[in-house]
């Protein structure tokens, strides 16, 4: 099952955003896990520091960013078909 994981923060509107992209996601590709960390908790601060994230959002699969910043649905989608084409 994919993991995703989204480096995310309290009030950031781009987060929402991406939040929401997920949700939808979530629909289309049921298997994958979803994990929300904080930005500025310690986990979130290891990985900003690690992935040189300067701010949230920030979208991994199984570990790997694979998106920060603006981040798009076809972008995630297209990781997660890749993904599946892998497994």
């Amino acid at each position: 099952m994919p993991h995703m994981l989204l480096l995310t923060s309290q009030g950031c509107t781009p987060c929402l955003r991406v939040k929401r992209i997920l949700n939808k996601l979530r629909g289309q590709f049921s298997d994958i896990s979803i994990e929300e960390v904080e930005f500025t908790s310690v986990a979130g601060a290891k990985l900003a520091i690690e992935n040189n994230i300067i701010y949230p959002p920030a979208v991994f699969l199984d570990g790997k960013l694979i998106g920060k910043g603006k981040i798009y649905s076809e972008q995630i989608a297209a990781a997660v078909q890749t993904h599946g084409a892998r497994s």
